[in-house]
């Protein structure tokens, strides 16, 4: 069998090395030369709390997914030997207002459901735990099993590893359309070519919609423009996430941190905005004050692939044999990740999958 996988983000390289594994043939295509540019430019927080902002039907597959990560993460360092570096250091959630205490501790409530280990911290707890937090905090709640990965050497293990298990990578190729015969997916249409294969995944975030349309199949994507700082020379250390309503403060292994993201609809422009870095450095001053004497060392900029309703497509299309979505995954596609790979092989090969993939039905928004 073979398989062609459109977009070689977190999600459409993930998808490709999982079936891989299952010896499936696989073409991997992006129109990018390298590929996951906005997968890259992400702060890599595997976090299904600390961003959710109430009880979703789409959390059992976030935690599905985060249950994956130490098993995935060992997995790609054996094939690729890069150490992406996974760390499941927790998070601390912060509230910087009276109302936003009251909000922590409504959500409080049903994050216990699925970790029962999360619990609140007053001001005092919390600036033991981490100093570097703005003492005008409100309280905060201790996420323990949250964690992070090194998006750059993510995706450098993913092409590695599929790579490594033989994949026919093509880099720098656009998809132009979906080829179909007789009700059926059966190839991609490039440049001055058709690739064939027996499926087709579609897994080019933000740009998965110009795939959909001609094939009278609504799914709608749209970009959020998200901008990330990196800190370094930081006054203190920082060992978990430090989450709050204004933005985040993410730690790397090499003693840097990621101050993000906006949320901008900016449509397809990459410009790092003035405003955007006005926005970060407020939130930053509210959340952990002193780190405004770090360095700037640079910015990434990614376009988010957002739905209506903020969940992923993952499944097969109705009306197309043979076509599968695993786009839209939005600010969570680090996290769903494995989950999403594992499902999409289960789907492609069995056409059945045992995780909790009924909120992300491709065809949702025309049935």
């Amino acid at each position: 069998m073979r398989v062609i996988v459109v977009g070689a983000g977190v999600i459409g390289s993930a998808v490709a090395l999982e079936l891989l594994q299952r010896s499936v043939e696989v073409i991997l295509i992006d129109s990018d030369a390298e590929g996951g540019h906005t997968s890259a430019a992400s702060a890599g927080m595997v976090n299904p709390f600390s961003l959710t902002p109430a009880d979703t039907p789409a959390l059992p597959f976030y935690l599905a997914s985060l249950q994956m990560y130490p098993d995935w993460s060992n997995t790609l360092q054996a094939i690729s030997h890069i150490d992406i570096e996974w760390r499941q250091g927790g998070c601390v959630r912060v509230a910087l207002s009276e109302s936003d205490a009251q909000q922590l501790t409504a959500s409080l409530e049903w994050i216990r459901r699925y970790e029962p280990q999360a619990r609140r911290l007053d001001t005092r707890d919390a600036l033991e735990w981490e100093p570097i937090l703005n003492p005008e905090i409100h309280a905060a709640i201790y996420l323990p099993s949250e964690g992070w990965v090194n998006t750059t050497r993510l995706m450098r293990a993913l092409h590695q590893s599929v790579k490594l298990m033989g994949v026919n990578f093509y880099k720098g190729v656009p998809a132009l359309s979906i080829v179909c015969a007789g009700g059926r997916a059966r190839g991609v249409r490039i440049v001055g070519d058709s690739l064939e294969g027996d499926a087709v995944v579609i897994a080019s975030g933000a740009w998965a919609d110009a795939l959909t349309q001609p094939l009278g199949i609504h799914t709608p994507v749209v970009p959020v423009r998200g901008l990330i700082l990196r800190l370094g020379d930081l006054p203190a250390p920082i060992q978990r996430i430090l989450s709050s309503p204004v933005g985040y403060v993410t730690p790397r292994a090499d003693g840097t941190a990621l101050l993000g993201a906006t949320r901008e609809q900016a449509g397809y422009d990459l410009r790092a905005a003035a405003e955007g870095y006005a926005h970060l450095l407020h939130a930053l001053a509210r959340i952990a004050p002193t780190l405004l004497h770090a360095t700037i060392q640079g910015h990434t900029v990614g376009l988010r692939p957002d739905t209506p309703d903020h969940n992923p497509y993952i499944g097969s299309v109705q009306g197309v044999e043979g076509l599968y979505l695993a786009t839209g995954h939005a600010y969570h596609g680090i996290l769903m990740a494995p989950a999403t790979a594992h499902a999409i092989a289960d789907i492609v090969l069995n056409s059945a999958t045992q995780l909790p993939i009924e909120p992300f039905h491709p065809n949702r928004f025309t049935r």
